[in-house]
């Protein structure tokens, strides 16, 4: 390990927005350096993270930009269609469905599912073939001064870094939005989201499949092969039920509450459980200082719409970067403020509302629920419309 690094741009954080962002930033010329506290992503560590993200066509777009969608592609399964199902009746079976077909969009599929550890092992693999990017892994960010003609920094391996934009891609407890002194606003629902990779009997032809049940949803996320990548939320104490479950009971629940959409569900991968919370920043940027991805924005995995946020922050920060003189200046970060922050808020507030419709056990709502999706459904130009702008374009 080299004793000093001047940088560009120095990226905290090598989870899946924190390795896009410096992929994509190399491709536009810069020189990047991305610091991750955990271990580098490694073939024994990819299949253990349970969870799976779609990827739609805008985000493909951010990572081919990137030169790095060609080494995740073979792992990933092409999203043709998405299927909303009612579940809300008191017997929690469907009641009404809404589905959704790429080919009606013009495209033959709305993105790409994939399982997250594969795509975190394969975004690494492409910043080690980089020339002027690097992932220093197991190291954390002990200080920085923020100056106003650059970012110096000490990292906890006794490197120091010089770096004219700092970026945190740090998650949900980033340090970097803490010690820039950028505020936070955080709510929770008294949810949990269950994850767990499924294998089932019938094929699931590139469909992903969301069941609105009283409580939180139940989607399946198709993935290469007779599997898919289960998100199930419950409201807390069902939640810690379903985890505590042993295998043999737990696919007997999850066979009960999925209807049959794909079948018989044979098994389940070992399981994994976190608490459903919203948080927001109050803002993305400090003095030479951006934020993106969860240190910015988080909400429940509904509508394939988190990842998603995350890489339009990759997009509009590394092509401002890119098109700037310097990528730290006041300029560019005001830039970036404003590009950003309109989309954040009102993604934020629209998965708000539609979590609180979703885990509402009060009929009224539950019906209206219903009789919005079956509306949506059987309106082309509307269904159109809720596609385009699920896909943020």
């Amino acid at each position: 390990m080299t004793d000093r690094i001047d940088t560009d741009i120095l990226v905290i954080g090598g989870g899946l927005a924190g390795l896009a962002l410096t992929a994509r930033l190399a491709a536009g010329g810069l020189d990047v350096t991305c610091v991750e506290a955990g271990p580098a992503p490694s073939p024994d560590s990819a299949g253990q993270d349970q969870r799976t993200t779609a990827i739609l066509m805008p985000g493909i777009d951010t990572l081919t930009h990137a030169g790095a969608w060609e080494t995740i592609a073979p792992d990933a399964q092409p999203l043709h269609g998405m299927k909303i199902v009612d579940c809300g009746g008191k017997d929690t079976t469907p009641r009404d469905e809404a589905m959704f077909d790429a080919a009606e969009t013009g495209g033959e599929a709305f993105g790409w599912n994939v399982q997250n550890g594969l795509a975190r092992l394969a975004l690494a693999r492409h910043i080690e073939a980089q020339h002027k990017a690097r992932l220093i892994a197991e190291t954390r960010i002990d200080h920085w001064i923020a100056r106003q003609d650059a970012v110096l920094a000490t990292l906890s391996n006794g490197t120091r870094v010089t770096a004219r934009l700092l970026v945190g891609a740090d998650g949900r407890g980033s340090v970097v939005r803490g010690k820039s002194g950028i505020g936070l606003r955080k709510w929770g629902y008294a949810q949990k989201a269950l994850a767990a990779r499924v294998e089932h009997s019938r094929p699931h032809d590139g469909v992903s499949i969301e069941m609105h049940h009283v409580g939180g949803p139940l989607t399946f996320a198709p993935l290469p092969g007779g599997r898919s990548g289960l998100v199930w939320m419950n409201r807390d104490a069902e939640a810690d039920r379903l985890a505590a479950l042993d295998d043999d009971a737990f696919l007997e629940e999850l066979n009960r509450r999925s209807h049959g959409v794909y079948g018989e569900i044979t098994a389940a991968a070992p399981r994994a459980l976190w608490p459903a919370t919203t948080q927001v920043a109050t803002g993305l940027t400090a003095t030479r200082t951006a934020l993106v991805a969860e240190a910015a924005h988080a909400f429940p995995p509904i509508g394939a719409q988190g990842f998603n946020l995350s890489l339009r922050d990759v997009e509009a920060l590394a092509t401002l970067c890119a098109e700037a003189d310097d990528p730290g200046a006041e300029a560019t970060l005001t830039a970036y403020s404003r590009r950003r922050m309109p989309d954040i808020l009102a993604r934020t507030a629209g998965v708000d509302l539609l979590n609180r419709s979703v885990r509402s056990d009060l009929r009224p709502v539950r019906d209206l629920r219903r009789a919005g999706l079956s509306i949506l459904g059987r309106t082309p130009p509307l269904r159109r419309l809720a596609m385009k702008i699920g896909m943020g374009r």
